[in-house]
């Protein structure tokens, strides 16, 4: 079990009594908990949980987890005890607007763990529309007060729209921490702690995931496995990440639009993944997301290289994005040079077999709040507001953006 820190301590304390103010927060609507730019469509799930009459299913053992889990229903409100619960779970019945499926720990102080077995293989809790057996995806389900661990990713969304994810913790995983992906849209991952992530193949590290990569959209032929790239709408709010994620801390793929990514805090310690270039706290690669009121530190990390970029990976994507009033602290001292040659041995899981190389890379030192490598004429890029720890003004931003 991990260790339940002072700080995620003081977070139960302020969501069980204070309620009310949890979300008044810089780029936060204190009455919605939304991030203040998010558009709401009106079939937002129900949060007064006081009006539903919950069917409460108490679990103590992983078969009754698992029973619990495939008889679901609408409703629903399963309780987990305290303990560690070993196996791969799956949920693929979703709830309603008005009666969605509550899946959550017993007590913030004791919090039960969802413990893969493996983090080579398999996802922990997998909340997948795409098993459902009307082939329309699931809708309204918020899980909170739960560890997970020890998968080759931690909770992952398939087809799944208007899902909460509130406090819960994701640690010690093979690739990713949590996967919003398939069509998965309008869900938010809020209080929330993810680290340690990518044991086992440290390019596909990230703590938050959004969206899949072009090769394994539906309409390319270049994967067997191939997902709907719309994972529109999504929230990022008030999460601590890292350290020691490997990846970028959020990954916005191509495909995706309107990220809200708000309130966040990035800790660069352990951030290694220097073959593929994923050493930047989000990496803008869909359209019109907005990132704010982040927080973010290098935190003596020689391999970490920029706080945002935002690439075109496909075409047409990387666009429109907006960062603004967040802020960096580097360490530049570490550098004299232009460029660095670092080496690491690197975990690259493959095949179900992990194994190591070392790999060395020449890095830049330049520590840009925002790069932009997206060769866009209209600079549509939007940048504002952004503080840079040590400041220099000859730093904060690169390629064709907009500064307002």
């Amino acid at each position: 079990m991990s260790v339940f820190t002072p700080n995620k301590i003081m977070t139960a304390i302020a969501t069980i009594v204070f309620t009310s103010s949890v979300y008044a927060a810089d780029g936060i609507n204190s009455s919605t908990g939304y991030a203040e730019n998010y558009t709401v469509t009106g079939d937002e799930m129900l949060l007064d949980f006081d009006d539903v009459s919950w069917n409460v299913v108490n679990v103590d053992t992983e078969s009754e987890l698992e029973d619990a889990l495939e008889d679901a229903s609408a409703g629903d409100k399963i309780i987990i005890a305290p303990g560690t619960y070993t196996g791969n779970f799956k949920l693929n019945v979703g709830g309603t607007k008005n009666k969605p499926i509550w899946i959550t720990g017993k007590t913030y102080l004791d919090m039960p763990i969802l413990d893969g077995d493996d983090y080579n293989n398999g996802t922990v809790l997998a909340i997948d529309g795409a098993d459902d057996s009307d082939d329309q995806g699931i809708s309204y389900i918020y899980i909170e007060k739960i560890e997970v661990t020890n998968a080759r990713t931690g909770i992952s969304l398939d087809q799944a729209d208007y899902v909460t994810i509130d406090n819960v913790e994701v640690y010690d995983v093979g690739q990713s921490g949590i996967h919003l992906r398939d069509g998965s849209s309008y869900n938010i991952v809020q209080d929330s702690y993810v680290h340690d992530t990518g044991l086992y193949n440290v390019k596909y590290g990230e703590a938050i995931y959004i969206g899949s990569d072009y090769t394994k959209w539906d309409d390319t032929g270049s994967s067997s496995n191939t997902y709907d790239p719309a994972t529109d709408y999504n929230q990022i709010l008030s999460n601590t990440l890292g350290p020691n994620v490997t990846a970028e801390h959020v990954d916005i793929k191509e495909g995706s639009s309107y990220a809200y990514i708000i309130g966040n805090t990035f800790d660069a310690e352990g951030m290694n993944d220097i073959i593929n270039g994923g050493l930047s706290f989000i990496d803008f690669k869909g359209n019109y997301a907005e990132a704010a009121y982040n927080t973010g530190d290098q935190n003596e990390n020689k391999y970490f290289e920029n706080a945002f970029e935002i690439n075109e990976k496909s075409n047409g994507w990387g666009y429109n994005n907006d960062i603004h009033d967040n802020s960096l602290s580097f360490d530049d001292e570490y550098y004299d040079e232009d460029k660095v040659s670092v080496t690491l041995t690197l975990a690259l899981g493959s095949g179900g077999s992990a194994y190591s190389e070392s790999t060395t890379k020449s890095i830049s030192p330049d520590h840009w709040v925002v790069e932009n490598n997206v060769d866009d004429s209209d600079y549509t890029n939007q940048v504002s507001d952004n503080d840079r720890d040590p400041d220099d003004e000859d730093k904060m931003y690169t390629g064709d953006l907009t500064e307002y």
